[in-house]
């Protein structure tokens, strides 16, 4: 897989280049920004394995594994795939005192099977239920397939112009994929349109089990503009990370993993030592009995 990032935009005063765009990771931003508020845990809390992420945070924590995941899945593709991050589909400016926010595209996937866009959402352990339009999440009516559809919409038109201006002849066709993690169950009763729903763990076997649709001339070609700042609107995204910035927000993440991990082992053994001496008493109990009493306890 080659890794290349899309669309040049402005950080405090000063433009972030191309090679500069990394990753949103956006729900791990938001996990540790929650969890930098919340106090050191006592002794007693990392003992008894108290959950070490704060309460408000826990939602945006298995955010960050899920994409965590998709990231993990997008490298294990061969390196006929190149995968843009952080793809910006709509400005950021004032127009007519009117304030036009923009969009940002997680990942977007150009390859022999065609072209990809990948909204990540995390719905581990949920029971998931798809339709032609609808996403449904325990129960709950979500709107993953609307935004996956604008979302190709606006690459399908962005990426056709630029390719146009650039004299490729290529009529494109983009494919929304919203990539989910880890869930219990997932049920595509019906195909939503040209819109996949596929797990994070089948994400990358699925896309390089497709037929070849680019050849690789035409596929160069794509990806050259694909990667160009030119192609996509400008938008001063004040997240953007260096790559230093991002590498130390991972290893911090992952050292809160480790900390849930040692946590919930933790509680596993309390647990099961709380089994063993339950036990323990029944048998000891039981050991001071007479055989006429014992023979009459277990008769009850």
């Amino acid at each position: 897989m080659q890794s290349a990032p899309a669309g040049e935009s402005m950080r405090a005063g000063h433009p972030v280049q191309p090679s500069q765009r990394m990753p949103p990771l956006s729900a791990l931003r938001e996990c540790l920004s929650f969890q930098a508020d919340e106090p050191p845990q006592s002794f007693l809390s990392r003992l008894f394995g108290v959950h070490p992420i704060a309460r408000e945070a826990r939602r945006s924590f298995s955010g960050a594994l899920a994409e965590l995941a998709v990231m993990e899945s997008l490298s294990a593709l061969g390196s006929e795939w190149t995968v843009v991050h952080s793809v910006p589909v709509a400005g950021h400016k004032q127009d007519d005192h009117r304030l036009v926010e923009h969009r940002v595209i997680d990942h977007l996937v150009i390859g022999p099977a065609g072209i990809f866009t990948l909204s990540v959402e995390s719905h581990a352990g949920q029971a998931l239920w798809v339709g032609e339009r609808t996403f449904i999440a325990d129960g709950e009516r979500l709107d993953h397939l609307a935004k996956a559809d604008e979302t190709g919409r606006a690459v399908t038109r962005l990426l056709g112009s630029a390719l146009a201006a650039a004299g490729v002849a290529l009529e494109i066709v983009v494919t929304p994929c919203v990539v989910v993690d880890a869930p219990a169950t997932l049920e595509v009763r019906q195909r939503p349109g040209r819109i996949q729903v596929v797990t994070a763990r089948s994400f990358s076997a699925w896309l390089t089990g497709l037929p070849r649709l680019i050849s690789p001339t035409v596929l160069e070609e794509v990806v050259a503009v694909a990667v160009a700042a030119s192609s996509w609107p400008s938008s001063p995204l004040d997240h953007l990370d260096t790559e230093a910035d991002a590498h130390e927000r991972r290893a911090e993440f992952e050292r809160l993993r480790l900390r849930v991990s040692s946590a919930r082992l933790r509680r596993l053994l309390w647990t099961g030592l709380g089994v063993v001496v339950s036990y323990g008493a029944v048998i000891v109990n039981l050991g001071g009995l007479t055989a006429l009493e014992l023979t009459s306890a277990l008769g009850r």
